[in-house]
């Protein structure tokens, strides 16, 4: 769908609300319409799964894998160690770049992940395997071999952080990272019992969010920040969901005005909730944010000029995050698709969406943000 037609339906959507034309960006916010009933409960469904696969309620570890696993994050750690080393022999530099710190992050989390969850045969493209060159003295191979390094420290780390997680982080981390990305198939693993959880971490002052937009998140989350009164901030990542729940959820992070981050991808009504962080930021290694458009619950989509993209448009002029932006993303792609921007990306800091990423850009509320800091009295 074309910009000129997505502007088009964007403006005949909010005239056909009773509201002005939009203004050119930045949006100024306008006075609010008069309160609207509620939209009928609107799904956005997580991209649909080739296949699902049961995993049982009480979920106890194969001992042999995670000897294995340990075993083999021993084996790398050290190599890394060595190849590291013999690097620096040769050209005495120590440092392989920030541009590989994160090398084969996604490729070591999803070979783990299959291990401990039951598709070693599936993920056996993505493992990295290591050949280290120690006789070729030029410059080139010892960067590689620092390079080489990252990669197998980063293997030991992310063993290390997937073997703590509970069963259940496994599998929403499986279904967000793994299943249909690096090539791997679309084997999609089923969350038993409720599908959103809850974990506050950092002495108490995050709430990592975990699991799918479903009937209840909100007043989950409201639960959860209330019986926690230290969290100051909210982390996110999430396949989506209802659009209702992901707005009550926002509307109240705003309240008690939390920062939001995200620890994972987030997709379909996820990046709501992210935007109604006071101060919204995304470390490296730079989780996505993806738009597609409204469905009903049968998969459908919802019409352009349907009363839900009126209450999103009027939640994110409430946010201070430039709407047409939004709006024209979710509607650039089918209910069943999605649209990714890739969370380092300047364009998301331009939409007032994030405030901060890490080595990368900040926007205007995050600028507003460090001067009134600046300005505080002592």
């Amino acid at each position: 769908m074309s910009q000129r037609i997505i502007g088009l339906a964007l403006v005949a959507m909010l005239a056909g609300c009773n509201a002005p034309t939009p203004p050119t960006p930045p949006v100024a916010a306008p006075t609010p319409p008069p309160a609207q009933s509620e939209p009928e409960p609107v799904t956005e469904p997580v991209p649909e799964a080739a296949s699902v696969t049961d995993e049982p309620k009480a979920h106890v570890d194969d001992p042999a894998v995670v000897a294995r696993l340990r075993k083999l994050a021993e084996e790398r750690e050290a190599l890394g160690t060595k190849v590291f080393q013999a690097g620096v022999a040769i050209d005495g530099f120590t440092h392989a770049g920030t541009a590989f710190n994160e090398i084969h992050v996604p490729e070591h989390k999803c070979f783990v992940l299959g291990q401990l969850l039951g598709k070693a045969d599936i993920v056996r493209p993505v493992e990295i395997t290591y050949e280290p060159d120690y006789e070729t003295q030029t410059t080139e191979n010892a960067s590689d071999l620092r390079i080489m390094s990252n990669s197998l420290h980063n293997f030991a780390g992310m063993a290390e952080h997937v073997l703590e997680m509970p069963h259940d982080e496994r599998v929403v981390t499986w279904n967000l990272d793994c299943a249909g990305q690096l090539g791997l198939p679309k084997d999609y693993i089923k969350q038993e019992g409720t599908s959103s959880f809850y974990v506050v971490i950092g002495d108490g002052k995050t709430l990592k969010v975990l699991g799918d937009i479903e009937e209840g998140y909100a007043q989950k989350i409201i639960d959860a920040i209330e019986a926690n009164p230290r969290i100051e901030e909210v982390a996110l990542g999430s396949g989506g969901g209802l659009v209702k729940e992901a707005m009550r959820a926002g509307e109240f992070i705003r309240l008690r005005g939390l920062e939001t981050t995200l620890y994972n991808n987030c997709y379909s009504a996820c990046p709501l909730v992210f935007m109604a962080g006071v101060q919204r930021s995304n470390w490296s290694p730079y989780a996505d944010l993806g738009f597609h458009q409204i469905s009903t619950s049968d998969g459908n989509p919802v019409a352009f000029d349907n009363p839900v993209y009126r209450h999103i448009y009027n939640y994110l002029v409430r946010m201070d995050i430039e709407p047409r932006y939004v709006l024209q993303k979710m509607w650039s792609a089918p209910p069943q698709d999605m649209a990714n921007v890739d969370g380092y990306s300047d364009e998301l800091c331009d939409a007032n969406i994030t405030t901060w990423v890490q080595r990368g850009c900040t926007s205007r509320d995050f600028q507003d943000y460090e001067t009134r800091q600046r300005n505080r009295t002592p």
